[in-house]
């Protein structure tokens, strides 16, 4: 605990000075801004009562000159004119200006680099808020889940919003490129869930720092413990890494519970476009669960429909697709479709696995 205090607070300290250095640099631009526009009334004033120009062509002459564009339509003509313009415009006013534009651009850079390092505080609605990222793999994993959400209709337009520690130097490229913004910070507190707008996402993604530890659920547990203090309107999906702790995840609040599977990260998006398909989807992985099984049985010019209803009211399992004569695999074919096949494939519960006569007797 020792060792992790002053990183935590070398952090969170770089992130209120640059807070600050913005604020100032912001401040700073506001009062160039107005002792700016007091020496341009002033010059104006002096041309007013030192050339005999009318408000107008006086204020027109301040402008020219101190953008150094100098039409030289109108110009000083009284030594006392000449010499107000030299004072207020050429040692003050055009310096003013010069120095706002430098501060401007500054300050847009260090607006710039704090939304790339995730020390913005982005305004959203109705987006995806993905809270941590994996020890393992973190930049690789999260790449593929957000191509996966990029690739699904349903979840296409949201924004996506990172909250994690990690990534000091901004997000990969290729990740930010795909609509990502990363708010740096950790979720052990309700201040950071509200820097995200937790309340307004319709999305909610808990992932498990390490898949390893079991440890990871009671942060997990952690946040959604601190959801409870926001109206949550969206769907949250949380990863449990200790089968036992499920339950618990799902009586604090969370919509759907799933291993964290990382290789597969089409589950969890299958958890927010699709809720419950998840639970079918990780029961495949489960060695009590269902499995696919292949029986390699030769047919020839039978009804998908009729074969698969057989099997189904025989209770042998669930056709899933069939190995055709040219060695293609089809999945989920028409049930009219006249089909012929040298192996066909069945989901069957791990514990009444069907033989092969008997799937055998249902196609024939």
């Amino acid at each position: 605990m020792l060792t992790i205090k002053p990183i935590l607070w070398r952090r969170y300290r770089h992130r209120w000075y640059s807070s600050q250095t913005t604020s100032n640099r912001k401040r700073k631009i506001q009062e160039l801004l107005l002792l700016l526009l007091v020496v341009a009334i002033a010059n104006t004033i002096a041309m007013v009562f030192l050339e005999g120009l009318p408000i107008r062509d006086a204020a027109w002459l301040t402008m020219t000159t101190m953008t150094t564009v100098g039409y030289g339509d109108i110009s000083a003509e009284t030594d006392l004119g000449r010499l107000a313009t030299v004072l207020l415009m050429y040692l003050f006013g055009i310096f003013l200006l010069a120095q706002i534009v430098g501060e401007w651009i500054d300050y847009r850079i260090s607006q710039k680099e704090r939304m790339r390092k995730g020390l913005w505080r982005w305004k959203m609605e109705d987006h995806i808020v993905i809270v941590n990222t994996p020890e393992s793999y973190g930049a690789r994993y999260l790449r593929i889940l957000v191509e996966q959400i990029r690739s699904t209709p349903k979840l296409t337009d949201y924004p996506i919003e990172v909250l994690s520690a990690d990534f000091t130097e901004g997000l990969p490229a290729e990740i930010s490129a795909m609509g990502v913004v990363l708010h740096h910070g950790r979720p052990e507190g309700r201040a950071s869930l509200a820097e995200v707008d937790i309340q307004l996402a319709s999305y909610i993604i808990l992932l498990a720092v390490d898949t390893s530890d079991y440890r990871s659920d009671s942060l997990t547990l952690d946040v959604l413990d601190q959801l409870k203090s926001f109206d949550i309107q969206g769907h949250v999906v949380a990863e449990c890494v200790l089968e036992s702790n499920r339950v618990r995840l799902k009586r604090n609040g969370a919509d759907a519970v799933i291993r964290p599977v990382r290789a597969y990260p089409e589950l969890m998006v299958r958890a927010m476009a699709a809720p419950g398909t998840e639970e079918i989807l990780e029961d495949l992985f489960k060695h009590e669960g269902n499995h696919t099984r292949r029986y390699d049985i030769e047919f020839e010019g039978k009804s998908w429909g009729e074969m698969a209803c057989n099997i189904l009211l025989q209770g042998l399992g669930t056709p899933m697709g069939y190995l055709d004569i040219e060695k293609q695999i089809v999945t989920n074919p028409a049930p009219e479709k006249l089909v012929s096949g040298t192996a066909i494939f069945v989901i069957a519960n791990q514990n009444s696995v069907p033989d092969a006569e008997k799937i055998a007797a249902c196609i024939a």
